[in-house]
């Protein structure tokens, strides 16, 4: 493979034809999407090859991938990411919008340990929409964690089901339904890694065998809080 020559040799056409291949796109839907035909598509990548020094498309991915600047596409790949993750954000809104109705919809039911079980089960991934909205909230997680900036979305539904089951830990042990020794914050931490897992989990696996267990564990967890029998106390 020859020097790649310089940025400016290659044209705007060129260019978004390279960016589309990087994402993907085959020669009948780049020219689909520009509205040309396949053949001006495969001649703007075989222009491109000459300029480049390359002889394949995998030599063009692989050289556009590792110097964009080179080729003048690291601004466009920029924007392009910048879209990406906005897109997810769009996404993501929506997800945990829902995710924190169910939650409050699970703490808002007759006071009981099945609050506790209902508000860990809520937002799991045991149907397609609730799967959907687990990979985008992970996404979005991995993106803070790695420090890509994925604002404040992702830590605004942990905040909202930590106060919410924190609250109603607090109410049962008033209630004498669950144990007093037990600090809510420690329950919560416990709770809230413990569900964590088993959405992970279930993404990979949803089979019925595999959600009975995982939610088995989770209910466990959940009786193991109770106070003993007799601990009850009645309204003044």
């Amino acid at each position: 493979m020859r020097e790649p020559e310089s940025k400016d040799t290659l044209t705007r056409r060129e260019k978004e034809v390279v960016l589309e291949l990087l994402d993907g796109g085959r020669v009948a839907t780049i020219a689909e999407l520009f509205g040309i035909s396949p053949r001006t598509v495969s001649n703007h990548l075989k222009t491109a090859f000459w300029k480049l020094g390359v002889h394949s498309q995998a030599e063009l991915i692989e050289l556009a991938r590792s110097d964009p600047s080179h080729l003048g596409l690291d601004e466009a790949l920029s924007a392009r990411s910048q879209l990406a993750q906005d897109e997810l954000e769009r996404r993501c809104t929506g997800a945990i919008e829902r995710m924190i109705a169910r939650i409050e919809e699970a703490h808002a039911g007759p006071p009981g340990l099945r609050q506790l079980r209902h508000a860990a089960r809520a937002a799991l991934p045991l149907d397609p929409e609730r799967r959907r909205d687990w990979r985008d909230w992970l996404e979005l997680r991995a993106r803070q964690d790695s420090g890509r900036g994925a604002g404040a979305a992702s830590q605004h539904l942990v905040d909202e089901w930590r106060d919410s089951t924190a609250g109603t830990v607090e109410r049962l042990q008033e209630a004498g339904l669950v144990r007093e020794d037990l600090e809510p914050r420690d329950v919560l931490r416990s709770l809230g890694a413990l569900a964590l897992g088993v959405g992970t989990r279930l993404l990979g696996d949803a089979s019925p065998g595999s959600v009975e267990r995982e939610l088995r564990m989770l209910d466990g967890f959940v009786a193991a809080l109770a106070a003993p029998p007799g601990s009850e106390r009645r309204p003044a």
